[in-house]
């Protein structure tokens, strides 16, 4: 009984929150701002604890002040939160609460969230109407065969008539249609579990698109951990466990073992090629001038710029193949149906 109302506690504070990044960015930039003004730490979560609108989340504020009051540190207590703010977002207000910059630090984690939160979104909405063409197609596709090819094919065999190539061939095509559909689901949830360990499945035409996506991740939140005074080996070690991609993991786990050497990134970078020559190039003049961190800050800018490009490119390029693929199903569909109809019309007379 107490695990099913922990999990629908869970759930439904999840639910009243919305997107997880959005709701840590708006309210550790409160934390961030109210702290640079000078007001102490626990009279800031009363004053969050009091502006939240359900029990639970006021619950939650107020179990933070307590452990606070019992000597537990902030990047400990705000674990309890729920959704939880992810190991990067602990470790920078670790890093803060240690340097005695903590209003700083998260002024500069809730920049970090609310930044990946708007492009995330810009991302989206990039692709919604492809994939709602895309959607338009499948159900187009799917009503053709269930609803009005079986009509049709039952009307043209009472005619005991050889029926057009074309119109067999869609008959044929047709029938097969609901099992593939059927198999959708399946293939689903394969590539989500692919995907969960960490081997890559990208759609067709968009490898370039999901390395660059990574690429903005890799430079952001290592830049941003070592802002917040982090060394090259403790930033490293986090930003290993915030990748799920198995070639992402490869290229952190041999940073790592570099730094650790004490050798330098940029030969294991240059070799790895996942990073582009050019950029691999700038990360060794700032690793030689101790500027690493504003140089992975113009990167993460810099990839961004690219990737909206790429993704406006494959839009154009999606959008029209998706359309000329959806006449062409309609074009196939009535030249099946219209032929056997002249035939049999061109016997009778």
């Amino acid at each position: 009984m107490e695990i099913t109302r922990a999990l629908f506690t869970s759930v439904w504070i999840k639910y009243k929150t919305g997107n997880r990044k959005l709701f840590w960015g708006r309210t550790t930039r409160k934390l961030g701002t109210m702290l640079e003004a000078g007001i102490p730490l626990l009279s800031v979560l009363d004053v969050i604890a009091e502006r939240e609108t359900t029990g639970l989340h006021k619950n939650q504020w107020k179990q933070v002040s307590r452990s606070l009051q019992a000597g537990v540190e902030l990047h400990v207590s705000l674990q309890g939160i729920i959704p939880s703010a992810g190991h990067v977002f602990y470790t920078m207000v670790k890093a803060g609460e240690r340097s005695g910059t903590l209003p700083a630090a998260l002024l500069d984690v809730a920049d970090y969230l609310e930044d990946e939160y708007f492009f995330e979104k810009k991302f989206k909405n990039t692709l919604f109407y492809p994939l709602l063409l895309l959607v338009a197609a499948l159900v187009i596709v799917y009503a053709l065969s269930v609803l009005i090819l079986p009509m049709y094919e039952t009307l043209f065999r009472g005619f005991e008539t050889e029926l057009p190539l074309a119109t067999k061939m869609m008959f044929k095509v047709g029938g097969c249609i609901p099992y593939l559909t059927a198999v959708i689901p399946v293939l689903a949830i394969v590539v989500w579990l692919l995907n969960k360990k960490g081997h890559s499945f990208i759609i067709p035409g968009t490898g370039k698109i999901n390395r660059t996506r990574q690429l903005i991740q890799f430079c952001s939140v290592l830049g941003r951990l070592l802002d917040a005074g982090l060394s090259v080996q403790e930033s490293l070690l986090l930003v290993k466990t915030f990748f799920k991609d198995r070639l992402m993991q490869e290229l952190t786990a041999q940073l790592i073992f570099a730094v650790n050497e004490g050798r330098r990134m940029f030969p294991v970078i240059m070799t790895s090629k996942l990073f582009p020559a050019e950029a691999a190039k700038m990360l060794e003049v700032a690793e030689e001038s101790g500027r690493l961190s504003e140089m992975l800050a113009y990167l993460t800018q810099m990839f961004k710029k690219e990737l909206e490009e790429r993704i406006q490119q494959y839009t154009k390029l999606l959008e029209p193949a998706l359309v000329l693929m959806m006449a062409g199903m309609v074009g196939f569909v009535a030249i099946g149906v219209l032929l056997p109809i002249f035939d049999i019309s061109s016997q009778i007379h």
